[in-house]
């Protein structure tokens, strides 16, 4: 909770507001983005929800929100796992599957908060999805070194979504 804690503070002490947009914190400015449509982004940022396969080992309570998470209602997922992964911090699948619900109900900071101390905790069994979809939220939000820097740090890895990371990192690099 101190973790969680500590890092929205942090995020919140460097992030900057505009009015009526939000932003990550240290977002550079629009002038780099600017030439690049609008609908590129859109196509960078798309994803399909990632399948869940239910776990008995996993709390009933978890297993509840993620019953919303299959039937692709994601703002009540992301409530329903919010509960989850406050009452469980050790939980990576909760809070992964929380980043997830909140970045596909539109509530993009916030996913890309839960991923990022998702990724931020060292590793877990959910750690290069995390950054993969973490990218994927911050190409949506305009914020590109970010997203690159995650995509080379999942390339590091030489996991399962290494060839998608760099396919997505030559793209971003193309635009």
């Amino acid at each position: 909770m101190l973790v969680a804690m500590g890092v929205f503070g942090w995020l919140a002490w460097t992030s900057r507001e505009e009015p009526g947009i939000g932003l990550v914190a240290g977002r550079p400015s629009s002038t780099a983005t600017s030439a690049i449509p609008d609908e590129r982004f859109e196509l960078l940022a798309a994803f399909q929800a990632p399948e869940y396969s239910p776990n008995p080992a996993t709390p009933q309570v978890f297993r509840a929100a993620m019953a919303k998470y299959t039937q692709q209602d994601y703002a009540d997922a992301a409530r329903a796992l919010r509960t989850v992964a406050d009452s469980k911090p050790d939980l990576a699948a909760a809070r992964f599957y929380l980043g997830i619900s909140l970045l596909l109900s539109d509530n993009r900071i916030a996913g890309i908060q839960e991923l990022r101390t998702l990724t931020m905790s060292g590793d877990n069994p959910y750690l290069e999805r995390a950054r993969f979809y973490l990218a994927k939220g911050l190409i949506a939000e305009r914020d590109i070194p970010r997203a690159q820097q995650q995509l080379q740090d999942l390339i590091a890895q030489h996991g399962d979504l290494e060839k998608q990371a760099t396919a997505l990192l030559t793209q971003i690099r193309s635009s």
